[in-house]
Order: structure tokens, then sequence, then C-alpha cells
């Protein structure tokens, strides 16, 4: 929180924060440091969610490793933000408290030419201490006659509020000294309990990484292919009504693997096909084509003789629901294409009647939910 000196009351700074203008300077130190304490001490004992920090047994799913990564990845998340936001108030307090520092130092200068004319006079009357104010006044001396009449002018304007003023100055300039020092030791104190706290958040997150993709390894699955699954949301599908096809938003899309899509639902499915499939062959289901959109579209019926390829703006991949498969499931009958079709259907992947005759495409599957 930003300090504020005397000058606020004098209008030259509004108090910044929650902390009330009528307290102290020292008031107010000492409430943004009880702040503080109190938001790092939350920071610290506040325990994290259970799956975050607990080790999964043995005998721990896919899905409670996975949750127990994704919450140690959020925890770690919020405390780097809380360290960066508390980073970025600190550095501003700082900057304050320099601002208020130079800012003390310009009024001690200028109540400096301010107590010279009392120096001045009080120096001139001791060393004529029987000429009286009068005399002092008129040396004879023109030059030295204006100079101290305007001393004494000076002195007179405000004598009890200059004093006062003065005295208040340097009981705050004082103050504030201490606790700016405070002030950096309490900072540095923070700034590493922080970083501390990052960094076993950061460990723990790791870990927790490390555990799933050892599992998953474990059993044959891919990490990336795994992931993808867990993070599509199906229902974003329906962000797909209403566009045409090969004119799918993003939103409604999620994301394969070697750069494919499907639509949203339809990609869920298959990830989930496609973790079995790595269980029985090891490696991922190849994916020759997936979702076109219409440009991919023109491009690919321009490729391809007459009768081979939809007209653009009408093919089920434009849709995001068909996609062509190879590494052995392009032929026709082989074990492979004989898994998908045992399989593919548990999960609404078929292979279309007229795929089987006219044309001829072993390769097409569509989702049919």
């Amino acid at each position: 929180m930003p300090f504020t000196s005397d000058s606020a009351r004098r209008g030259s700074r509004v108090p910044g924060g929650g902390v009330p203008a009528a307290l102290s300077p020292r008031q107010r130190v000492r409430m943004t440091q009880a702040l503080t304490l109190a938001l790092v001490t939350a920071l610290l004992i506040v325990p994290l969610p259970h799956a975050a920090l607990a080790p999964a047994s043995a005998e721990a799913s896919l899905e409670d490793l996975r949750e127990n990564a994704e919450n140690a990845a959020e925890a770690l998340e919020t405390a780097t933000d809380e360290y960066v936001e508390r980073q970025g108030e600190l550095e501003a307090a700082q900057e304050d408290l320099v601002e208020t520092l130079h800012e003390l130092q310009q009024i001690e200068i200028d109540l400096g030419e301010m107590r010279e004319p009392l120096a001045q006079l009080a120096s001139t009357m001791y060393q004529q201490p029987e000429a009286g104010v009068l005399g002092i006044l008129a040396t004879g001396d023109l030059d030295e006659d204006l100079q101290t009449q305007s001393y004494a002018a000076k002195l007179s304007e405000d004598n009890q509020a200059l004093i006062q003023d003065a005295t208040d100055l340097r009981e705050e300039q004082v103050g504030l000294a201490s606790e700016a020092q405070e002030l950096q030791t309490f900072t540095q104190l923070e700034q590493a309990e922080l970083a501390a706290q990052v960094e076993e958040l950061r460990a723990q997150s790791e870990a927790s990484t490390n555990e799933l993709t050892d599992e998953l390894e474990s059993r044959g699955l891919d990490p990336e292919t795994y992931m993808a699954a867990a993070d599509c949301d199906p229902s974003a599908a329906s962000a797909a009504d209403g566009y045409p096809n090969g004119l799918l938003p993003q939103e409604a899309l999620c994301a394969l693997y070697d750069g494919h899509f499907l639509r949203a639902d339809a990609a869920k499915a298959f990830l989930e096909l496609n973790m079995k499939y790595v269980e029985e062959y090891g490696e991922n289901i190849c994916i020759t084509s997936s979702y076109r959109d219409l440009p991919n579209q023109h491009r690919v019926y321009g490729e391809v003789a007459p009768g081979f390829a939809a007209v653009p703006g009408t093919s089920n991949h434009g849709l995001g629901q068909a996609i062509d498969l190879g590494c052995g499931i392009q032929n026709f009958r082989s074990d492979r294409w004989n898994w998908m079709e045992r399989n593919g259907a548990d999960h609404g992947w078929i292979h279309p009647a007229w795929a089987k005759s006219s044309p001829f495409e072993p390769w097409h599957w569509e989702f049919e939910g």
C-alpha cells in the first residue's frame, strides 16, 4: 500500500490503498504489514485440496491420477499468480516510499530556507545586542537593511506554524526512516516465503504429472492422447449448430493428435476408442484425414477423379464426423479393420454401408453418436 506524509494534508498527495488517510504514516505502515502478514500466513497454512497432495495408491485409477495432476497444476497456477500479484504490490509500495522520502527531502530544503531568516536575525542581534530590533532594521547600509527587513517580514508571516511544521516534519522523517528499513526487511522475508511456496507446489505438480505419465506409458497409452481426451468437452459440439459444412467454429472442435481435429463429441468418442486400440496394438490409430474445412474439401475434390470425393460443402468430413484411417485399417477385412468394426460401434463409430461398395472406401469411418 502507498505511504502518505503530511503533504497529503496540504493537497499534494491522495492516500492510496484502503488505509484511512487520517492514520499517521507509522500506523499506515503497521496496518500494511499486518494485512500482508495475514495474507502470507493464509497462503502458507491453508491446506491444498486433498487430491492435489495425497499420493496415489498402487490401485489408483487413471482418473484419480489425472485429477491429482490437474489439482496440483491448478494449485501451482494460483500460487504463481498470487506471487506475481504480491510482487507487483510490494514493488509499488517501495516506489511510493521512495517518492515520499524524496518529497520529504525537498520539504526539508524549503524549511531550511524558511529558517534562514531566523538564523540571520538571531546572528545580527547577537552581534548588536544594544541596538534592538529597530536599530537592526536601520543599520545605515541600504542593502543590509533591505535584506534584514525581508528576513523579519518573512519571519512574521506565521512563525508559530513554521515551527510546528518543522517539528512535525522532523518527527515524521525520523519515523519513516525506521519504517522504511522495517518494510524492506519484511518485504524480503515475504518474497522468500512466497517463492518457497511456489517452488514446493511446482515440485508437487511435477511429481503428480510424472506419476500419471508413467502409469499411462506402463499401460501402453500415449499421454498426449489421453490428456486430449480428458480435456475434450463433448458438449462443445453444440457450438457447431447452424454453421455450414466445412465452416465449423474452432470452439466446436477438439484436437486429436498429429494435427487432426473432429467435432467435440466425435473427437471424445474417437479418443476413448483409440485408448482401447493402443492397449491392443501399442500405438495410436493412424489418421490420414479428419475434419476438412471448405478450402481443403475443394483441394481434395480437385485432386481425385470425379465421383471419388464428395462435392465441396457436402462431405461428412466438413461436419467433423468422419475420419479416414490407415496402418492396416484401410485394408478391408484385415485384422485391424475387423477390430475397428467390432469396437468402433461401442463408441459411435461405424463403417457406413455405402463405403463397402460405391465408392469402396474401407478406410472411411463415420460418427453416429
